[in-house]
């Protein structure tokens, strides 16, 4: 089941000679419990195109369609509510609210859309995370690889149609890069779920089970891995 549809995306910034196709006329289609690399070089029109796919960038043409339905048909509330409900961006700079504890901080989109908490499955983030001892603490008190794996628990926790990694290990040295990249491994296999990763570094892309890699903004190949 196609989970996520991209059609003819592209985006172009400047007119006439000063033309530039930061995503070129991209198309792919993504199934349920995927995990896919989008891998590219600086400069290549990856993270734009994660961007576009999440709703953060407007298209200058193409479609996004999430679970058949068309994010840039959507009024700016709905989009909103798209982005809080049905796709989770985690950052390389971890985004967390700096006067909110470590459980406030996971819990943060259940909090604004006024939904519950299911604690058990809070439970599941919070140990996959190895998090037990930090709920309390504030994100000043967690070192770069804490703070990353509770923005990971925070784009699990409203179980998202789609989880968005924008480099997530860019800010981390090599032994919290691996955990991280271990963690999102994990929450694919034990949660089915869909992930869609961008990153520049070849060995991060093998975590995943399928690599779409792009320069000057055109995807060149993809490619399932065994």
């Amino acid at each position: 089941m196609s989970i996520l549809k991209v059609q003819n995306l592209t985006k172009t910034y400047g007119k006439g000679d000063t033309l530039v196709k930061a995503v070129d006329d991209v198309s792919f289609t993504v199934e349920k419990k995927e995990f896919i690399a989008i891998l590219g070089a600086s400069g290549s029109g990856k993270s734009t195109l994660l961007h576009m796919i999440g709703g953060v960038d407007t298209p200058t043409s193409g479609k996004v369609l999430v679970n058949d339905v068309d994010i840039y048909s959507l009024n700016d509330e709905s989009q909103s509510h798209l982005r809080r409900t049905e796709v989770s961006i985690i950052y390389q700079f971890y985004n967390l609210i700096s006067t909110l504890n470590v459980k406030e901080n996971i819990t943060l989109p259940l909090d604004l859309d006024k939904q519950s908490i299911d604690d058990a499955y809070l439970q599941e983030i919070i140990k996959l995370l190895n998090l037990e001892n930090r709920l309390k603490h504030l994100p000043n008190e967690l070192s770069g690889g804490e703070q990353q794996r509770v923005s990971i628990g925070r784009a699990l926790i409203t179980k998202p149609s789609i989880i968005l990694a924008d480099e997530p290990t860019g800010n981390l040295d090599s032994k919290n890069s691996i955990e991280v990249m271990e963690l999102l491994k994990s929450a694919n296999e034990l949660f089915d779920q869909t992930i869609i990763m961008v990153t520049h570094d070849e060995n991060l892309a093998k975590y995943a089970n399928r690599i779409i890699t792009i320069a000057d903004g055109k995807i060149i190949s993809d490619k399932v891995l065994k």
